[in-house]
């Protein structure tokens, strides 16, 4: 830039803006503004134009101030750039690609990862060095073919870096570890890290830097001459097995027990570097000696501190024992304190009537023993989450345990903990309505064990069809595959229906991905098989390790599968069949990364299923329509766009769904229902698209069923 003939500093952020910095003067000079969403990615062209990359899956290049182009292409947010030396740049996505850009145009698609690409780096002398959250690395030519992969790391792999040489690889990972590699895939060391490991880069003179989420940066080198000192190793090395020690009960100490009640989850302040799950969301953590409240505010992305934990009269605390909030047993609810009676009402959406209420029940609660609220504990400047705190919780899931903690970056993972506690308000607001079937809070499921004859019968038959096309002789079955293989794998199947772990082997999951693969219209007994697989929980992780993009031209098998399977004109075995698949895949945490970003689609491609003139099919569509909303209200209650396609496929489905299917119209009205209780922007959607007059005709129709009728009641009472 001719205005910095010393150069200068570009940064992205999550406000949404890209910032150039004077590096002599410390001081902005520009502000660009554009992307909607959290920029992730920076670099600058040899032309002195800007290009950024953003979660609202564009790429934008500016140049003085202004954006001149915005780059559309990727299907989910772009997380990362690399400049190539001949001035194209690579683009890496959640949409488990990377993108070759030259001259402003998408001329390459690198499909191989199946999951989101997190990192890039240049391997001189070969090409490029991809990190993804398929817990693998790839090595690719410029053109795109894939040299080498990269497997050993056992959770998510955030970035990569390559030596000048091009000789080594270094990888940082979310399971707390850092790998160097040969270009040709040969691990040849694990340094395993106290914490989560964000990123790592090469020096030139060949030392290595990590940056670990323990708030260190540390310098590896092979020169004994340049080793840090015996303390520091030992230091480094006690921290490392610190955090393998197993953690004390639930974080809490003992001497404190005497201050809590039986039942309330004590946590380490490290749990604090953390995001909240969603807005609302409590935590209870050590400070001082004592138990102190904090709740996220995911409008501000920051941790409010709400008051301390305190005795009550006659001994007891404030909201002790187990209590349910929403349906769910948590360790303990927190109710709020006096001073944010206010910000607790706007952000429940409560009348403003209630807050004498609130207010006198906590000081009757607490006998006036509620502290006041000090500045809000900010989560890491850089992230937003995932600093660690030497003697907390691994980042990672430990074997044998439960936790799990958000991408830092994204807020997304590849595990979903148990749902977080919240405010109860069951006790306070006495007066509030109750309604018997809204919001739903679980999954409806299709686990009916296969008719083993009948799918046999059927497989054997489309094996026997392909063979006999030119076109798809590759795809048949071979002798032992239609025989003692699909046995195994119909056997494991339905073991699924009835147990958490089936058993299926590496085997029965080639098999699985090769039916999935049959042309549309021999494909519904494959999604048959799958529906059962996705119960399972290691079949799930197989499902979502293999499920690509939802897509025609999709690298992965399940993404693949339900595009080819809901092509027009849609087959009624498939669409039954189809959506038995979707619905099941809400149920187990693996899935739900790919579910909660290809939800959209999904609902785009069974959309044809509301005005079927089949049944089973209306049936069908209305419970996955239902299991989305179960999904939004519990895993996604950000998404409002995903939130307000819902409600419109509802409404169409309501008007064209005959007054006799009282199945299908209960479940639509309480998807609609538990769509509106998420917040009041979804509420409003639904008053808007005449739900509530819907409802109220469904209530008029002669000899209604008792359950529609309770139904329409609460749909009618919900959106008034």
């Amino acid at each position: 830039m001719s205005d910095l003939p010393h150069g200068g500093i570009v940064s992205g952020s999550r406000d949404n803006t890209l910032r150039v910095w004077n590096v002599q003067t410390a001081h902005t000079i520009q502000v660009l503004e554009g992307h909607e969403y959290q920029v992730t990615g920076v670099i600058v062209r040899p032309d002195g134009c800007i290009v950024s990359c953003a979660l609202d899956k564009s790429i934008r290049v500016w140049k003085d101030g202004k954006c001149i182009e915005t780059l559309k292409g990727h299907e989910g947010p772009v997380q990362c750039l690399l400049l190539l030396p001949n001035g194209d740049f690579l683009s890496g996505s959640n949409d488990a690609t990377i993108k070759l850009w030259s001259k402003s145009k998408c001329v390459h698609t690198f499909p191989g990862h199946t999951d989101t690409v997190r990192g890039l780096a240049l391997l001189n002398n070969i090409g490029v060095v991809s990190a993804s959250h398929d817990q693998t690395l790839r090595v690719w030519t410029f053109q795109g073919d894939c040299l080498a992969e990269l497997v050993g790391h056992t959770a998510l792999v955030y970035n990569a870096a390559c030596s000048d040489d091009g000789g080594l690889i270094a990888s940082a990972s979310e399971d707390n570890s850092v790998r160097t590699w040969r270009p040709d895939g040969h691990c040849l060391q694990t340094i395993e890290h106290p914490a989560c490991v964000w990123d790592v880069a090469w020096l030139p003179c060949g030392d290595l830097v990590t940056a670990c989420a323990d708030y260190t940066a540390r310098v590896f080198t092979v020169k004994p001459d340049l080793a840090a000192s015996a303390e520091a190793v030992a230091g480094f090395v006690a921290a490392v097995e610190a955090r393998k020690q197993p953690q004390q009960a639930q974080g809490q100490d003992a001497s404190m027990t005497g201050q809590l009640p039986a039942g309330v989850k004590m946590e380490e302040a490290s749990v604090l570097l953390q995001p909240g799950k969603k807005d609302g969301d409590t935590r209870i953590v050590k400070e001082g000696g004592a138990g102190v409240a904090y709740s996220w505010d995911a409008s501000r992305g920051e941790w409010e501190k709400i008051g301390t934990v305190v005795g009550g009269p006659g001994g007891d605390t404030v909201a002790a024992g187990n209590q349910f909030h929403e349906g769910q047993q948590y360790d303990f609810v927190f109710d709020v304190d006096v001073a944010d009676a206010d910000k607790f009402i706007e952000r429940n959406e409560l009348p403003t009537s209630y807050r004498e209420q609130i207010v006198e029940f906590i000081l009757q609660k607490t006998d006036g023993a509620v502290s006041t609220s000090t500045p809000s504990y900010k989560a890491d400047p850089f992230t937003g989450a995932g600093a660690y705190v030497p003697g907390a919780a691994s980042n990672f899931p430990q074997p044998g345990t439960q936790q799990s903690y958000a991408d830092p970056f994204t807020g997304a993972g590849g595990y979903v903990p148990e749902t977080p506690m919240d405010i109860d308000t069951s006790s306070i607001l006495q007066t509030s309505t109750s309604f018997s079937h809204i919001p739903q809070h679980d999954f409806e499921l299709f686990g009916k064990a296969l008719n083993a004859q009948a799918v046999l019968k059927k497989l054997w038959e489309f094996s026997q069809t392909l063979a006999e096309s030119d076109t798809s002789q590759g795809l048949t079955l071979s002798q032992e595959q239609a025989g003692s293989g699909l046995d195994h794998l119909i056997a494991r199947t339905n073991a699924a229906a009835s147990s958490s772990s089936a058993g299926f082997t590496e085997v029965d999951y080639m098999l699985l991905d090769s039916l999935l693969q049959w042309p549309a219209q021999q494909l519904f007994p494959a999604y048959d098989i799958a529906r059962l697989v996705a119960l399972d929980a290691e079949g799930a992780q197989h499902l979502a390790m293999h499920a690509g993009t939802l897509t025609q031209d999709s690298s992965g098998v399940l993404g693949a599968a339900l595009f080819r399977g809901t092509q027009e004109p849609q087959l009624p075995a498939n669409q039954q069949t189809g959506l038995r698949l979707a619905c099941n895949l809400c149920k187990q945490p693996p899935l739900h990364q790919w579910l909660q970003t290809h939800n959209a689609a999904l609902m785009d491609r069974f959309a044809p299923c509301c005005s079927s003139t089949n049944k089973p099919v209306r049936s069908g569509f209305a419970t996955f329509m239902l299991n989305l909303a179960v999904f939004f209200s519990t895993a996604a209650k950000s998404d409002t766009e995903g939130q307000a396609q819902a409600l419109s496929g509802l409404s169409e489905l309501l008007i064209a769904t005959p007054p006799g299917e009282t199945d299908t119209l209960c479940r639509a009205l309480i998807a609609v229902g538990t769509i509106s209780s998420i917040n009041t922007e979804s509420k409003q959607l639904a008053q808007d698209l005449n739900v509530r007059q819907i409802a109220k005709d469904i209530q008029q129709q002669p000899n209604l069923d008792a359950k529609l009728k309770a139904v329409s009641a609460d749909v009618v009472s919900t959106l008034q």
